[in-house]
């Protein structure tokens, strides 16, 4: 199966990660791992979309399966941090013959070097995640299980059936090793089981971001994906909302193969962007089997989402802002060609043009999407004139964002209706701001001297 098609600009236009752009990321609502490792294996996930049905089932149901039942399993970064440390130690692992132990024993002590000390706080660490992972086991046992957390419960039985380590884990913790035990157990992690003492601590990982982002959808109300297997563009979504905005206005969204282009309109600052960013953010984490910001969802799945939101010029090869527009439409209708049943979002499509031109080229563009029935598009403008010449094409659905001025001031619903705005807000924005009145009053300055 073709690989989940999503690019770098996509990626920034949804705030999936930090960077220089914006601080503010999706991430972050989701990094709430108790281990280094976790943080690396939840950006692993959140990197790599799929498309394959599988997957994200089985991903969903490991969240969800922790989301219904809230295990305890207590870990902690320094600890784990350590055992990395330990395990790639570049000291040979000691010897299991008990002279041999006792003498190494004897010589860490009095050579005063850090070696002996890395070695028995390991083991240590070791023995103390070994015990946590034994107990979540435990608590794991004659349950219900998703498939694939019922694979890891046999792994991790297999690896408790290892000789040696149901001897460790069931000893009394507080009893000190002595040198033949430490040579033993130092031996057993960092040469005979080092293979399968890492694929435990890669479970470990793995079940810490299932914890930690089960944990941020019951701290956000985040609903779990249902995922239809059909060929055609399918979403449907009751109150959709963005997880950066505080206080966020809710939205439902409805694209089937019978309406599968959303053309949307609204003034500026009525919610178009944050709208757009929102379904696409909610497509991104429903192809990752992540929870979604909204009450309910149920999608099919695509090969790739594309968005252009936030579009700059590309001043370092000579481009102008409509010349880069104008190349993403391109690079986006060759991902179309190439993979079929896509995810498309363009906002303010050519805005970086003279009226007329935006007009010509929006038409042909959205003219020859509309033909397209196998994949979903959402296109905002804020020429609506468009929309006249579009009505002929009955799988258009139109959409707006409302706005108006009450007492002087400006009034935003942010819910989507049905239909088109031809609201105009720019111009009253542009004098609220006193901008005529400066200029007037710098006029005035320079008359008098």
């Amino acid at each position: 199966m073709a690989q989940f098609e999503v690019d770098k600009q996509t990626i920034n236009d949804l705030q999936i990660f930090n960077n220089a752009r914006h601080k503010i990321a999706v991430y972050n609502f989701f990094d709430h791992a108790s281990t280094f490792g976790g943080s690396r294996k939840l950006t692993e996930l959140m990197s790599t979309p799929s498309n394959d049905i599988r997957v994200l089932n089985s991903r969903r149901d490991c969240i969800k399966y922790f989301y219904d039942n809230q295990p305890l399993l207590p870990l902690s970064k320094n600890d784990l941090d350590f055992i990395e440390h330990y395990l790639a130690f570049n000291v040979r692992a000691m010897s299991t013959n008990i002279v041999d132990a006792f003498a190494k024993g004897i010589s860490y002590k009095f050579s005063h070097n850090n070696d002996y000390y890395v070695v028995t706080k390991g083991i240590d660490d070791v023995s103390r995640l070994l015990r946590a992972i034994r107990q979540f086991y435990n608590g794991l046992l004659d349950k219900k299980l998703p498939l694939h957390i019922a694979a890891i419960v046999e792994r991790l039985k297999e690896f408790f059936a290892i000789k040696g380590i149901e001897r460790l884990i069931t000893a009394d913790a507080d009893k000190k090793l002595n040198y033949f035990e430490v040579g033993y157990y130092d031996n057993l992690f960092r040469k005979q089981e080092l293979r399968a003492l890492k694929s435990v601590i890669n479970i470990v990982y793995e079940l810490d971001v299932y914890i930690t982002v089960a944990e941020a959808a019951t701290r956000n109300n985040f609903c779990f994906p249902e995922y239809c297997d059909s060929k055609n563009a399918y979403v449907q979504i009751t109150e959709l909302h963005h997880p950066c905005i505080k206080n966020a206005v809710k939205n439902d969204v409805s694209i089937d193969r019978e309406k599968n282009l959303v053309f949307l309109t609204g003034a500026n600052m009525a919610g178009k962007s944050s709208f757009l960013k929102s379904l696409g953010l909610a497509v991104y984490l429903a192809h990752i089997g992540f929870p979604i910001p909204a009450d309910t969802m149920q999608t099919s799945v695509f090969n790739g989402l594309i968005t252009t939101i936030n579009l700059s010029d590309n001043m370092s090869s000579g481009y102008s802002h409509y010349y880069s527009e104008v190349k993403r439409v391109k690079e986006t209708a060759g991902k179309i060609l190439e993979h079929n049943n896509m995810f498309i979002i363009f906002d303010e499509l050519f805005r970086g043009t003279n009226v007329k031109d935006a007009y010509d080229a929006s038409l042909a563009t959205i003219t020859a999407l509309s033909k397209i029935r196998n994949s979903a598009f959402l296109i905002s403008t804020h020429i609506v004139e468009i929309a006249v010449a579009l009505k002929q094409y009955n799988n258009i659905s139109f959409r707006y964002f409302a706005s108006g001025v009450e007492d002087g001031k400006l009034v935003f619903e942010y819910k989507i209706k049905e239909g088109i705005s031809d609201e105009t807000l720019g111009f009253f924005i542009f004098k609220n701001e006193g901008i005529l009145e400066i200029l007037e009053n710098a006029s005035i300055k320079e008359n008098r001297y």
